[in-house]
């Protein structure tokens, strides 16, 4: 597949609170892909999203109110699910009947009140594989691990036995889970891909309004993990994380929203590439070398994990209004 014929369409790309999807279609733009159109709940916000895109990244796509009609009417080689975590199933099954390549906003699939969804992750990616579609999920910090080590280059992530995250999602309690705890539970599958899933030793404080404390031991390789959320409104979002005590924050300064990770109190930072751009252009490099397209990170254990902290976090908020 050549770039000029790699086309996209955005489920999504309107910015609404955190969503992703305007920024995924201007990497995707930025890396020679042809994003053509966009969809969204109706036609005006469909159109509102092409308006942004177009003033802001001169990128000329369709307005559809509707993906499916999207999706028959553009000769699309791949597509971008950017909406929220509700509506992805629907979307990656139309992907699929369509013979898609897959760039799907986190978490995959996420139904709390649902048993089965882990499985029906599994089969979405076993059938994504056998078509020889790539199916890439946006869980984007396992990119930072490089920038990590030159910070820290006496620290191994691979052979931590500690692991530390803490998160500033726009929203608390059970709401949190789904936007924040893709991010650890992905970094930790990379590092360290467990054979079975689920998580030992799983607890959870409920501290002051917006604010939990969920701590765990990963199935990967025992290490043991304490994810803090904390809910604010500040941009951009404090985010930090590290290994066996050596943590880094991630700083962004301006003109120019350059990132970098700062190892606080050593007087040593080194500049952070944008991970999500780095996500962008592992899907586009994957799609162009072809199939066999493994999941990256191991998706299925994921899902399983989340599940599991969503119904601890669910008790533990249930256990402190009582």
């Amino acid at each position: 597949m050549t770039l000029r014929a790699f086309r996209v369409g955005v489920v999504g790309a309107r910015r609404v609170r955190d969503g992703t999807g305007a920024f995924l279609a201007r990497f995707l733009h930025a890396a020679g892909c042809k994003v053509v159109a966009v969809a969204g709940t109706s036609e005006a916000t469909a159109a509102e999203a092409a308006r942004g895109l177009s003033a802001h990244d001169g990128i000329e796509a369709a307005p559809y109110g509707d993906a499916r009609a999207m999706v028959e009417r553009e000769r699309l080689d791949a597509l971008v699910v950017a909406s929220p975590e509700g509506t992805h199933e629907p979307l990656l099954t139309l992907a699929l009947d369509a013979g898609l390549h897959v760039l799907c906003e986190k978490p995959l699939l996420h139904a709390p009140d649902d048993d089965a969804y882990p499985a029906r992750g599994a089969a979405l990616v076993a059938a994504f594989a056998a078509r020889g579609l790539c199916l890439v999920v946006d869980a984007q910090w396992r990119h930072a691990l490089g920038a990590y080590m030159r910070l820290f280059p006496d620290v191994s992530p691979r052979a931590a036995r500690r692991f530390s995250m803490r998160l500033s999602p726009s929203v608390g309690g059970r709401a949190a889970v789904p936007v924040a705890m893709p991010h650890p539970l992905s970094v930790l599958d990379h590092l360290a891909p467990p054979e079975r899933p689920g998580l030992t030793d799983l607890e959870v404080d409920v501290g002051d309004p917006g604010r939990l404390l969920v701590r765990f031991t990963h199935p990967g390789r025992g290490v043991r993990a304490e994810v803090e959320l904390v809910v604010t409104t500040e941009r951009p979002r404090p985010f930090s994380f590290g290994f066996d005590g050596a943590v880094a924050t991630r700083v962004v300064r301006e003109p120019g929203y350059r990132a970098a990770l700062v190892a606080e109190g050593l007087g040593r930072e080194v500049a952070l590439p944008d991970p999500v751009e780095a996500v962008v252009k592992d899907f586009v490099a994957r799609v162009r070398r072809g199939p066999p397209f493994p999941p990256e990170p191991p998706t299925v254990p994921g899902l399983v994990h989340l599940r599991e902290v969503d119904r601890a976090v669910a008790a533990a908020l249930a256990a402190a209004r009582r």
